[in-house]
């Protein structure tokens, strides 16, 4: 400002100023060439009226006039079409994909005004508005749109026919019209196509300027507007227009968007379908904890330059602008892609017609408890599926809840529960009790669905209760169990043991990991045994890690555990294939019940195989004595009311429940 102060105009010199303006602008609009020098007048000396007008269409420029003088007596400033006879007329073929013809055989001279108040909505006039576009009026200064209100007169804004993007951008509104005849505004797609839903496209138009930019803009986004302008976009292209160029820059906007998109789904498909996560830390193309999802943008787009060129476009644009990159857009598509699987197995389901219930309850890392709701049917080709439909959270243990939120599920996807055939739970009172539990109600309400427990589930519930029925066993597997918490405590223990071999984990509901526990300390037995030896003589450990790792060699020197190894070794191999077998989707209960059966006839060929196992447990140990043999039994100090007798019975019953042990282990 340099101290200077702003001097404001007068309104004179203002209407001066405005007045230059307007001659300059007049003055350049005369010097424009105009639209109907593109076009060559019929002759008047053609006699013959079957001979069709010449049409000099192939001019260099196109620059449409804006000058009033431009303006014919009859207020048409589109193209003048010329005289066509009946016969013409007849003999023009219909446009395809709009079955009507392109001018009416019984109006020789037929004008199109200018005037959207004035126009006759035919299929004639629709023709020529989507082929040679119309004029919005905007060259004068609106003089009969004045509205007087309340507080001050108002008037149309040239402004009104500009809309500004987020982004700053200004780009015209070509659907917006002025009428000179009434001063009002209207929509030229929705005048043509719509016919009368709102304001403007009414024979009155709209005049309301004090909250024209309001109303404007919501009719602009409204449904009935885009489908308007799409029917006239539509029939241009079947018809051809002079602004082809326009309509071929919007297919381009349109297949630039539909290009992004395809690689945008390719993304959250990929990711989907492995149950990856999308959303890192932050959401900027650039960082490093980005995301999955922005990561796999950035990957493709080293060797895609299109994608390369629209993320350094748009990018990181922030909230507001439109870039079909954001999380919106992944958990939009994740919606769609989760309906459209959905339907797909609903369809499967109608169609295979009978299926079968698979229920189970577990709750998720966010410790809500959620049921899972699995369907297993026959495709057509005889292929027996299983289908996750979705998970249910909070429905409650009791069997009514869960009854209700079967049913209202099986309602809501529009699956008849009367078609049901099976059901298949765990072994839990609420879920197969078998006077109120959920497999009851849910064959009350159809009888034919035949409730089949879960045989996986029953396999591990018999593999555990006899594990517990022995202390024996229920020490070893304390023991591995022991030996994995020691070893993965510390890096440099593990590093230790690495160099020899890796110990497993167990696990409370999946006999697999106990299996391989097992198997793993039976193939490393030396080397897990030395790295024990190691870390007990090593000085530098502290004196608790020493101990620990000498009660561990301690009960790994026993013979039990040697023959515990062993016999549990082989005997788990087998429960975990047949675990296995019984999980996959392709099995029948008539397999099962084979399986069950050739697992019942190894255990009992098992039990006469006694000492061939006390034989590799004699190769594994580093004792070949059972610990009661050379362990000195403990004598426990007599009360004064009691004798040797009483102590002696004693003894020989502890020696009596040993032996079963060992027996009933084996």
């Amino acid at each position: 400002m340099d101290g200077k102060k702003r001097v404001r105009l007068s309104g004179a010199e203002y209407r001066k100023r405005a007045k230059e303006k307007d001659d300059k602008q007049k003055d350049t609009i005369k010097k424009t060439r105009k639209l109907d020098d593109f076009f060559g007048k019929p002759s008047t000396d053609i006699k013959d009226p079957t001979i069709e007008p010449t049409l000099d269409v192939h001019s260099s420029s196109g620059a449409p006039s804006t000058d009033d003088s431009a303006v014919s007596s009859s207020e048409n400033t589109l193209v003048d079409v010329a005289s066509i006879s009946k016969k013409q007329a007849e003999d023009v073929p219909l446009v395809p994909g709009v079955g009507v013809q392109p001018s009416p055989p019984d109006k020789e001279l037929y004008e199109i005004s200018d005037d959207p108040a004035k126009w006759t909505i035919d299929e004639f006039t629709r023709d020529h508005i989507c082929k040679n576009g119309a004029n919005q009026n905007i060259q004068n200064d609106f003089p009969n749109s004045e509205r007087i209100y309340k507080d001050k007169v108002r008037q149309l804004s040239r402004h009104l026919f500009e809309r500004q993007l987020l982004n700053g951008e200004k780009v015209p509104r070509k659907w917006l019209i002025y009428s000179k005849s009434t001063g009002c505004v209207y929509c030229g797609p929705c005048l043509l196509f719509n016919g009368g839903e709102s304001q403007f496209d009414k024979k009155e138009g709209f005049n309301d300027w004090k909250n024209s930019y309001h109303r404007v803009s919501s009719h602009e986004n409204s449904p009935n507007h885009k489908l308007s302008v799409l029917q006239m976009k539509e029939r241009s292209n079947v018809l051809g227009r002079i602004d082809h160029a326009l309509t071929m820059q919007l297919d381009e906007e349109i297949n630039y968007w539909k290009n992004i998109l395809k690689r945008v789904v390719a993304c959250v498909k990929a990711l989907a379908s492995r149950g990856l996560p999308f959303r890192g830390h932050d959401e900027k193309f650039g960082s490093i904890h980005n995301g999955n999802y922005l990561m796999s943008l950035e990957l493709i787009a080293e060797f895609d330059p299109f994608l390369a060129k629209h993320i350094t476009r748009y990018g990181n644009p922030g909230s507001g602008f439109t870039s079909y990159l954001s999380s919106t857009t992944c958990e939009e598509f994740i919606r769609l892609m989760g309906n459209k699987v959905l339907k797909t197995i609903i369809m499967e389901i109608l169609t295979a017609k009978y299926f079968s219930l698979i229920i189970d309850s577990t709750p998720d890392i966010s410790h809500v408890d959620q049921l899972t709701y699995v369907i297993r049917y026959v495709l057509p080709n005889g292929s027996p599926v299983e289908r996750f439909l979705k998970f249910i959270p909070n429905t409650g243990h009791k069997s009514q809840q869960m009854t209700d939120a079967v049913t209202s599920t099986l309602i809501e996807l529009g699956i008849d529960i009367s078609n049901c055939r099976g059901q298949s739970y765990d072994n839990a009172a609420n879920m197969s009790g078998i006077y109120n539990g959920l497999q009851t109600k849910i064959k009350e309400i159809s009888p034919l669905a035949d409730y089949v427990p879960c045989s996986a589930h029953s396999l591990n519930l018999v593999g555990e209760c006899a594990a517990e029925s022995s202390q024996e066993a229920c020490s070893f597997f304390s023991l591995l169990q022991e030996l994995y918490n020691f070893f993965a405590a510390s890096t440099q223990r593990w590093e230790l043991l690495q160099t020899h071999f890796t110990v497993k984990s167990l696990s409370t509901t999946r006999w697999s990991a106990r299996a391989d526990a097992c198997k793993s300390l039976r193939e490393s037995w030396n080397e897990i045994h030395k790295a024990l030896v190691t870390i007990e003589n090593d000085t530098k450990q502290k004196r608790t890690v020493i101990c620990e790792a000498r009660g561990i060699r301690l009960k790994l020197e026993r013979f039990e555990t040697a023959l515990m190894a062993v016999f549990w070794g082989c005997l788990l191999d087998r429960i975990n294939a047949t675990s296995k077998k019984l999980q996959s989707v392709e099995i029948d209960i008539t397999i099962v019940i084979e399986l069950y059966d050739t697992l019942i006839h190894f255990v009992g060929e098992t039990r006469e195989n006694f000492d061939e196992f006390e034989n590799k447990a004699i190769k594994l140990s580093f004792v070949q004595e059972y610990e009661k043999d050379f362990r000195r039994n403990r004598k426990r100090k007599l009360l004064p009311d009691e004798t040797n007798t009483v102590r002696n019975l004693e003894t020989d019953l502890e020696d009596l429940l040993l032996s079963s042990e060992i027996n009933v282990a084996a």
